[in-house]
Formats: C-alpha cells, sequence, structure tokens
C-alpha cells in the first residue's frame, strides 16, 4: 500500500538474519544498505509449495453472526478529521492498542493510541520516534506488532533513501512496551530489491505456536504493471530473522485485481487458512478486499469467488488496507475507504471502517453490524 494515514477506529470492534534479498547487487534501484547478515535468497526463484493439513482454529464467542442487511454499508465507520490509514489493532490483557501509518509529512513515524475500549481512545503517541538511517523521513506506513517473549518487533514499511523510483522496504523495530518507543534495527528486515523492493508486513501464528512473516513484493514500483505477489517465511522466536526460503503464495488471478494484489493478512479459521488481501491501485474505486482459501502457511491460496468481499459502496470508494483482529466476541476486519463518504467525500481523511467477519460453509463473509454502534465509553471485542 502507497498510502500513509493515522487512524480513526469504530468499534467493536531465517538461518539468515536481518535479510535483504537480492536479484542483483542493488536491485539497479540506487544506494540500498547493504545486509547486516548473509544473503542466501534470491526470492524470484520458483520455490516450491507444501500443503499443510490445517488444524482446528479457536472458536470466537460468535463464530456465525448474521450475515449483514446491508452490503452497502458494511462496516461501522468513525470519522476522527484525520487521515488515519493501513489501521493495526493489538490487545494485551484486554488493553487495546490501535496503530496507524503515518499521517503527514512531519506527523509522527508510526501514530499509536490505546484504551480500555474501542474508539475511547488516548492521547496519540509515535511508537518509533526516531527512523533508521536506511529510511527516508515521511513515507513510514503499515505498522505490525506482535509479541515474542518479552519484547515486541515491530514491523513497518518505509521508503529507502536515494533510490529512483522510489523504493520500499520493511523495517523491524524492538520495543519492551507496546507503545514503544520502538528501536529500530540498523538495516531493513526485508527488502526484495530485484522485484522493486517488499512492503507491507503481517504475522501470523499457526495452531502450533510457529509465527509466519507474510509480505508484499513490491514490482509496480514507479506506477510498473508488473504483477505483485505476496509471500511467507517462518520467523525466528524472536522474530528477527527469516528461517529458510520464502515462498510465493499468491499472485493475482482475477480481473477485478488488476496486477496488484496487496496487503496481505492470513489468519486460520473454521480449520482453514484465509489470506485476506487488497488488490488493485489503492487510489482508485476499484481497490477491493479479497480473501483466498490457502492449503497452509506455504500456500498456495487460491480465489474462491471471482469478486471481492468487499468493494467501493456507500461509505466510500477503494475499500482496502484491512486487518483482521481475532476478539473475546467474534471476528473483525478493520480497513480503510480510500474515499470516505464519512463526512465529507473527499480524501483524505481516510477512517477506520470495522466490519464483523464470519467463518460459513462457503468462506468468509461480512456478519451484521445494524444493531451495533459506537458510544461515548467506546467498545469492546
Amino acid at each position: 500500500m502507497y498510502a500513509f494515514g493515522a487512524l480513526v477506529i469504530v468499534g467493536l470492534v531465517v538461518l539468515v538474519a536481518v535479510t535483504v534479498f537480492t536479484n542483483d547487487s542493488v536491485g539497479g534501484a540506487g544506494p540500498i544498505p547493504g545486509p547486516q547478515h548473509e544473503v542466501r535468497v534470491d526470492p524470484s526463484t520458483t520455490t516450491t509449495t507444501t500443503t499443510t493439513t490445517a488444524p482446528t482454529a479457536p472458536v470466537p464467542t460468535d463464530p456465525l453472526p448474521p450475515v449483514t442487511t446491508n452490503p452497502s454499508a458494511p462496516a461501522l465507520v468513525l470519522p476522527q478529521g484525520q487521515d488515519q490509514g493501513d489501521p493495526f489493532l493489538l490487545d494485551v490483557g484486554n488493553w487495546y492498542y490501535l496503530y496507524t501509518s503515518q499521517p503527514s509529512f512531519s506527523g509522527p513515524n508510526v501514530p499509536v493510541t490505546s484504551g480500555a475500549a474501542v474508539g475511547n481512545w488516548g492521547a496519540v503517541t509515535d511508537a518509533l520516534p526516531n527512523l533508521p538511517a536506511w529510511a527516508e523521513p515521511g513515507y513510514t506506513w503499515a505498522p505490525d506488532v506482535h509479541r515474542f517473549g518479552p519484547s515486541y518487533v515491530l514491523y513497518f514499511t518505509a521508503v529507502v533513501n536515494g533510490t529512483n523510483p522510489s523504493m520500499q522496504c520493511i523495517g523491524d523495530a524492538v520495543a519492551t512496551s507496546p507503545v514503544g518507543p520502538f528501536v529500530a534495527q540498523p538495516d531493513p528486515f526485508i527488502c526484495q530489491t530485484g522485484d522493486g523492493g517488499s512492503i507491507d508486513p503481517r504475522v501470523f501464528t499457526d495452531a502450533d505456536g510457529t509465527n509466519w512473516m507474510v509480505w508484499k513484493s513490491d514490482q509496480n514500483i514507479g506506477g510498473n504493471t508488473a504483477p505483485t505477489a505476496i509471500w511467507t517465511s517462518r520467523l525466528s522466536s524472536d522474530g528477527l530473522t527469516l528461517i529458510g526460503s520464502p515462498t510465493q503464495i499468491f499472485a493475482p488471478d482475477e480481473a477485478w485485481q488488476g496486477t496488484i494484489v496487496e496487503a496481505p493478512d492470513l489468519v486460520l479459521a473454521g480449520g482453514k487458512y484465509w489470506l485476506f488481501y487488497s488488490a488493485n491501485w489503492f487510489d482508485q474505486p476499484a481497490y477491493g478486499i479479497g480473501v483466498a482459501v490457502c492449503a497452509g502457511p506455504e500456500g498456495p491460496c487460491q480465489d474462491m469467488t471471482s469478486q471481492p468481499l468487499v468493494s467501493s459502496n456507500l461509505q466510500g470508494d477503494g475499500p482496502g488496507e484491512e486487518s483482521v483482529f481475532f476478539g473475546q466476541n467474534g471476528v473483525w476486519m478493520l480497513y480503510n475507504p480510500w474515499r470516505s463518504y464519512a463526512p465529507t467525500g473527499i480524501t483524505p481523511p481516510r477512517p477506520v471502517a470495522i466490519a464483523r467477519i464470519g467463518f460459513g460453509p462457503f468462506g468468509p463473509y461480512l456478519g451484521d453490524v445494524s444493531g451495533l454502534s459506537t458510544g461515548g465509553t467506546g467498545l469492546s471485542f
């Protein structure tokens, strides 16, 4: 995703270390910091996929919510008057942390706010006040935070200094608190220079506790029309190293996706692996959210339908940048419409929208939110 913002939320809601993947010395894209550890993987090489038997997923309180009664307005939307992109929600002991993308060139690198209820937030602070030297200020987005033992790891996307066209790569940073301050590792964590860069990191935890990194290779750098791809690789116990060779698990295969799939979020529900993703250009009405079914964390993944799960609707054009949250009372999907109709119909700002998700016999579907509302005290998941 090439958007940056903050967040508005509603709701209920490897042996390779810091890894810079190269197809050539610098990818032909301009200067990039050298890898801190040995490079052993070329992600352009075809990797044999592995079929994994899906274990039974934890069942939320309401695994089968009613199907939405209003598909033209499928989410709860809470306008905050500021741009809030790429929302990611973390629950630590029933205290909720909301991370979003940089709202402006001079705004906090990774905004974070928190509270006992979703939508009733405290002050916004910067989870990553200092960027690593390789990252160009003003372009930090798509945050993901995961706990590894006593530490939290923040994964983020940033523009690499001195690249033309501007290439984005994934960084990582460590803290002892979910609000930070996170201290960035000195080199990019994932950077597929031969594929235009790497963006949109997301951690997936399998039923056996194994952690995986899921991300997008950025072949559409500079407006290119080469198809992008979604990748996975196992993570080390501290979350700072990819283990083994990355595997491509998904690429555009439906007309509505154009040549772009991005913003991956792999989840396990109903005994199956599901890949939620955004597709097409982020700043166009054709942008939308799709779902594919996967054989396991290493794919392959395949669409079950030729249509998106969420497309442009009465709540806004170009919905995407989604993240899935498993709460105490069900499963929820946070996302942004690129052009919101709440309240002005212009962009930015982009609010956070929260949709309820169910997993039925035919796959994920949008649940009913008609009886839900956001009150002054917020909501808990």
